[in-house]
């Protein structure tokens, strides 16, 4: 029996089945603790299960409520979509193979598509119009939650990268040594069109600004601690060898309270939306006959 066909819970008599809780689990487990299913222990097994578990029975039951009130989303937002998820595929052909894996054809997965993106957009309509939060509420969070008031330092840098293959890392090494010699602040930019194996070479090797994480951690050590205007010494990481210069830096600093209202209204409009989402999600459940962890034959 194919993962399509095993069902592991009904929602007033659909049955959700161990493809979908497979693939939620799978995101859960990326998104949580930056490992695959497979990786989970025990514990992050069980838990991952259960989490994956109950979103799937929430989504049935909110695709189920949109249904019923005839809702559902239009095929124009339906394949936009499926297109941007087909993007990461080299073809169409690769996309259909990768389904076919899975023991899905196009329109089943159409099915599925269709099911998501109508419980995304009748979601979104029952939270419409919440109001935005008072002064009293962004100031107090404002005062509450200083660690959350900061703007992340960043740094502008350009860089000359010298791919590495393992059969030419010594050349690799020779080669970025030799651009060191001749790299300056004034001629980076033009050393950086004519030799660097980036496609930032075309800008003059310039990466524009980027925060802590946005880089690997050996170039973001590099660009985060050098001087500014002044070339670094060759940086190694999984792409090659590296030559840095910083453009600019900007340092962490506390944002001002009209600065971080912007963010603090959206995050409390979003805490208030997931709390509205989560109250109706709860009572279309006490309305449901929902079975849970039925036994595969």
């Amino acid at each position: 029996m194919s993962s399509t066909e095993q069902v592991v819970a009904r929602v007033n008599g659909t049955p959700i089945n161990r493809f979908d809780l497979d693939n939620a689990i799978q995101g859960y487990a990326m998104e949580q603790h930056r490992k695959t299913m497979d990786q989970l222990d025990a514990d992050q097994l069980r838990e991952a299960e259960d989490f994956a578990l109950e979103k799937l029975v929430a989504r049935e039951l909110i695709f189920q409520e949109a249904m019923a009130g005839g809702f559902v989303a239009d095929e124009q937002t339906i394949e936009e979509e499926r297109q941007k998820i087909v993007a990461n595929f080299p073809s169409e052909e690769e996309f259909a193979a990768t389904l076919a894996k899975a023991g899905l054809d196009s329109e089943s997965y159409r099915r599925m598509l269709r099911q998501d993106v109508t419980v995304n957009q009748f979601s979104e309509q029952q939270i419409m119009g919440l109001p935005e939060p008072d002064l009293d509420a962004v100031e107090s969070f404002y005062r509450e939650h200083p660690e959350q008031m900061i703007r992340r330092g960043r740094v502008r840098a350009c860089h000359i990268l010298v791919k590495a293959p393992a059969t030419e890392r010594d050349q690799a090494r020779e080669k970025i040594e030799q651009l060191r010699q001749q790299a300056t602040a004034d001629n980076f930019a033009d050393l950086a069109r004519r030799s660097s194996d980036c496609p930032s070479a075309t800008g003059g090797g310039d990466l524009g600004y980027f925060r802590r994480g946005d880089m690997v951690a050996e170039f973001e050590q590099a660009a985060f601690s050098q001087p500014v205007g002044e070339v670094g010494a060759p940086v190694e990481t999984q792409f090659g060898f590296h030559l840095i210069m910083v453009l600019d830096r900007e340092e962490d600093q506390r944002m001002s309270l009209e600065e971080a209202r912007p963010q603090i209204v959206r995050f409390l409009q979003g805490q208030a939306g997931a709390e509205k989402l989560r109250a109706w999600v709860e009572q279309l459940r006490d309305k449901a006959v929902i079975e849970l962890n039925i036994a595969v034959d």
